[in-house]
Parts: structure tokens; sequence; C-alpha cells
């Protein structure tokens, strides 16, 4: 499982690939793909257990591969609640993909991140 400490997520490109897809490499360890963002868009826009079984689930208008990343989306958030939700987002999506989160030479574990999402 890949670690993503602090000096890691500070060395990252972002390009696009021959299919006009955006990826973000971290480090020359991690690349993120078009259906990476997708997916974190969907977590970050779904703050409920149920809305989070929504975006994994095919037959869903809300499954996150059907996200449409350049169309506009509004916030209309207060600026510590988008803070919360970008973080959970970001978290949830470390914790589905394997990956795990080092501060000062200690694993931090994502296990809890799921109580995160509003029952």
């Amino acid at each position: 499982m890949p670690a993503l400490g602090a000096a890691e997520a500070r060395r990252y490109t972002a390009s696009f690939d021959e299919s006009s897809c955006l990826t973000m490499k971290v480090d020359d360890t991690i690349q993120f793909s078009e259906t990476d963002f997708k997916e974190v868009f969907s977590l970050f826009a779904s703050s409920t257990t149920h809305e989070l079984k929504q975006i994994d689930d095919p037959a869903s208008e809300h499954y996150f591969e059907r996200v449409d990343l350049m169309k506009e989306y509004e916030l209309s958030y207060e600026k510590r609640e988008f803070a919360v939700d970008a973080l959970r987002a970001v978290f949830a999506f470390l914790h589905r993909h394997g990956y795990r989160l080092e501060k000062d030479g200690a694993l931090l574990s994502l296990d809890g991140i799921s109580k995160e999402f509003i029952a």
C-alpha cells in the first residue's frame, strides 16, 4: 500500500494525456486519472451514506463515472462546510484505493472515514 506523506504531496505535475484527459502524477509514484477526478468529485458532492452508495451503483444516475468534469459546479456552502466536504472526499478516496497517510513518520489509519458521511 503506498503511503502519501506531506513531502510527497507537494511534488506533483499535472498534464493532459493523448486523449485530452487530465492526469496528475505525485512524485512519479502515484498517478491520478480522469476517472479518479470523477470519483473524488462524486465523493465531495455526496455527504450522506445513501449518496455514497449511489456513486458506486452503475444503475444510479449519480454513478461517479457519469460525471462530466467539464460542466460548471456552483458551490453554495459556507467555507468551513466546503473544507470539511473536501477533506472527507480526499480521505475517502485515498482509503477506497488502499493508500495510507503518514505524519511525522507515523502511519495514520483512514478506516474511520466512512463514519464521517451523514447517516
